[in-house]
C-alpha cells in the first residue's frame, strides 16, 4: 500500500497519519473545542476514551502482525518453512512465537471488537471525540477496497483537526482564502 490513491483517472496523495498524530490532534481538539474560556474543562466523552482504547489496540495488532509476518518471511528464507510439515514446523523454535503471537491476536481481536460494539454512534461531547471516531472509521475502511471513501475520511479527519487549532468563529472561514 502506497500513499498514492487512484480516484477515477486521478491521483490523490494525502499525507499519512500516524496514531501519536490522531491522538495528540484529538488531546488537542478536545482541550480546544467549543470551551474556549469556559470555566468548567469539558466533560469527558465516553465514546472518545473507547476509540482512543480502540485505536491503541489496533495499534499493538499491527505491530504483532508485523512481527509474524517478518518471523514467517524469514522462516520461509531461512528454513524452507512452507515446504516443512506439521511436525517439522513444530520442531523448530521459533514456531512457538508464532503460536503465542497468534493466541495473543484472537485476545486482541476479540477485546477490540466488544470495544467497536460499546462506542456510541452519536452524542460526541465535543470536536476531538469526533476526531478520534473518525480516526477508527479510517482504520475498518480499507483504502485497497475503497479508496475514494478512505480517502475522503482522511482529509475529514486532517480537516477537522485544523479546525481544531482554530477558534469556533474561524470554523466557517475557507482554509485557503485568498485577497477579496
Amino acid at each position: 500500500m502506497g500513499s498514492r490513491q487512484k480516484t477515477g483517472g486521478e491521483v490523490v496523495r494525502l499525507p499519512k497519519l500516524t496514531r501519536r498524530a490522531i491522538i495528540a490532534g484529538a488531546s488537542a481538539a478536545t482541550l480546544a473545542g467549543g470551551n474556549a474560556g469556559a470555566a468548567v474543562p469539558p466533560r469527558p466523552d465516553e465514546g472518545a476514551k473507547l476509540c482512543t482504547q480502540w485505536l491503541h489496540l489496533d495499534a499493538k495488532i499491527r505491530r504483532l502482525q508485523d512481527r509474524w509476518r517478518k518471523l514467517e518471511h524469514w522462516l520461509v528464507q531461512n528454513h524452507r518453512w512452507l515446504q516443512l510439515s506439521e511436525a517439522e514446523q513444530q520442531a523448530l523454535p521459533w514456531s512457538k512465537e508464532l503460536q503465542d503471537i497468534d493466541g495473543c491476536l484472537d485476545a486482541l481481536f476479540e477485546k477490540r471488537d466488544a470495544l467497536l460494539e460499546s462506542v456510541p454512534a452519536a452524542g460526541s461531547a465535543n470536536l476531538g471525540a469526533i476526531i478520534t471516531k473518525l480516526a477508527v472509521v479510517e482504520r475498518l475502511i480499507w483504502s485497497d477496497d475503497h479508496p475514494e471513501a478512505h480517502a475522503l475520511i482522511a482529509g475529514s479527519v486532517q480537516d477537522l483537526i485544523a479546525l481544531s487549532h482554530k477558534g469556533p468563529a474561524d470554523w466557517n472561514r475557507p482554509r485557503n482564502s485568498g485577497p477579496s
